[in-house]
């Protein structure tokens, strides 16, 4: 009798989103563990490439934020996950073995939600053959848990962490609080980030606001943030994800969308309009009339635009 293949489950990962982070502004996370502003300046993102290839792992290379005081491994961690810590270990090993490594090191895990905290399984324990005492790497990591803090307690040290606030809210936030909280979310970045990063935190912000609202949508997180994560790799993903499962038919979901943002801001929609809106094709009016109807102040100033 054939065996039943486990049931896999869908999740919307953060390694991505989590790498980006740490080079756009890994030391917003190093403060989170306790380290000062003027040490988290000088780390600075970097990828460790096994030399060893006898070492044979799962991945020839492991992301790390350095400085010549020393290395640091962050784990993010969006999902259950029970050997994380086993798996952090392993990478911290793996990478000091390969680049003959002696110095500093420190580990952390930041999990995004109290249960996978609960989940991950403690380190083992080394039974020496000689003596009664063991070995034990327990307490090795600084772990943090995101939904354990406000908003405010994460921005307060650094503002660059508003990227992080999504882990702050139920992940059953209702729509209407979310698009709200989105368009907050998006003016702190471009007020906190300089220009030439604010594309690269919106694109963060967008991957963890996915993440974290399970039922939200690409269309959604559009509306929140003034921002098309279509212009990145993961969101095209995504999309194509949506499309090819018939979650979302393109030019509906938008429409849909735009609706949406106009009855949250201005209550009904007149007739006309809506009519007008439904004879639109295209979709590149139809994503910039989203911005239109977050942005403009009135429903007279849309028609205006509409037109």
């Amino acid at each position: 009798m054939d065996k039943k293949k486990p049931k896999q489950t869908t999740t919307r990962g953060t390694d991505e989103a989590f790498l980006k982070l740490m080079k756009v502004s890994g030391g917003s996370l190093l403060k989170l563990f306790g380290m000062t502003e003027d040490k988290a300046k000088k780390y600075h993102f970097q990828a460790v490439v096994l030399k060893d290839k006898s070492l044979k792992p799962d991945i020839e290379g492991f992301p790390i934020l350095a400085s010549e005081e020393g290395r640091i491994f962050l784990e993010f961690q969006g999902y259950s996950d029970p050997f994380i810590r086993q798996r952090l270990m392993a990478e911290i090993f793996l990478s000091s073995a390969s680049e003959q490594y002696e110095d500093f090191v420190m580990a952390g895990i930041v999990y995004t939600d109290k249960k996978y905290q609960t989940d991950a399984k403690p380190l083992n324990t080394f039974n020496r053959f000689t003596e009664k005492t063991d070995c034990r790497l327990n307490g090795c990591f600084q772990e943090i848990v995101l939904s354990d803090y406000t908003e405010k307690e994460l921005e307060t040290i650094d503002p660059k962490r508003v990227i992080l606030a999504p882990f702050t809210l139920s992940a059953k936030t209702n729509k209407t609080t979310l698009l709200a909280k989105g368009n907050e979310w998006q003016s702190e970045v471009r007020k906190t980030f300089p220009t030439e990063l604010q594309w690269e935190a919106l694109n963060i912000l967008g991957l963890f606001i996915l993440n974290r609202f399970r039922k939200i949508t690409y269309e959604e997180v559009i509306t929140m943030l003034n921002f098309d994560l279509m212009d990145t790799v993961a969101g095209k993903q995504l999309y194509k994800m949506g499309l090819q499962k018939g979650d979302i038919k393109a030019e509906k979901a938008l429409r849909d969308t735009i609706f949406e943002v106009l009855k949250v801001r201005f209550g009904p929609i007149p007739r006309k309009m809506a009519t007008q809106i439904r004879a639109i094709k295209q979709m590149k009016i139809l994503k910039n009339l989203i911005l239109q109807a977050s942005q403009c102040p009135d429903i007279d100033s849309f028609q205006e635009r509409l037109s």
